[in-house]
C-alpha cells in the first residue's frame, strides 16, 4: 500500500472510508464525540479510520481553541480602546445616546472574522471528509504529519 504518495487513493473497504469521513463530517453531526467513538470502536480494525478519526479529533481540538482565542483577542481590543465601554451619552437633555460609528465597525470586524473563521473551519473539514471518502490521506499541517507517524509508523 503507497500510503505515502497522497494522490493516490488508498485501497479501502467503503466502510472504512465512510467512517473516516463521518469523523470529518462530525463537526456538522455532534462534534468531537462522534470522531471520539469512531476511533475507540475502530482503532485496532483499520489505520485508515483510526488516522482520519483522530485527524478529526485534533481538529475539533485547534479549531475550538482557534475560536476562543480570536474571541479573547477581539474583547481585550474591545476592551483597551473602549469601544462599547461607556461611549455612549448619558441621556442627558441635548445629549445623543446612540453609539459612536466605531462601535458598529467593531462590531462589523467582529462578526466578519468569526464568521470567516467558523465557515473556513467548516468548508477545510468537509473537503478532509470528501477526500477521505475517496480514500486518499490528506494530512492536515502539523497535526497530520504527527498522527500520521504514529499511525503509520515511518513506511
Amino acid at each position: 500500500m503507497n500510503i505515502e504518495n497522497k494522490n493516490i487513493p488508498q485501497e479501502v473497504a467503503s466502510d472504512e472510508k465512510l467512517l473516516a469521513m463521518l469523523s470529518h463530517l462530525s463537526i456538522f453531526l455532534g462534534g468531537i464525540l462522534l470522531p471520539i467513538i469512531i476511533w475507540a470502536t475502530q482503532k485496532d480494525k483499520s489505520r485508515f479510520v483510526r488516522f482520519h478519526s483522530l485527524q478529526s479529533i485534533f481538529y475539533h481540538i485547534v479549531f475550538a481553541i482557534i475560536i476562543m482565542l480570536y474571541v479573547l483577542v477581539m474583547a481585550l481590543i474591545f476592551i483597551f480602546t473602549g469601544v462599547g465601554l461607556g461611549v455612549f451619552g448619558k441621556g442627558h437633555a441635548g445629549r445623543n445616546d446612540a453609539p459612536p460609528a466605531i462601535f458598529f465597525v467593531a462590531i462589523i470586524l467582529f462578526y466578519g472574522g468569526l464568521f470567516l473563521f467558523i465557515f473556513s473551519g467548516i468548508g477545510y473539514a468537509i473537503y478532509l471528509a470528501v477526500k477521505s471518502y475517496k480514500g486518499y490521506i490528506v494530512r492536515i499541517p502539523v497535526i497530520g504529519n504527527i498522527i500520521y507517524k504514529k499511525v503509520y509508523g515511518n513506511t
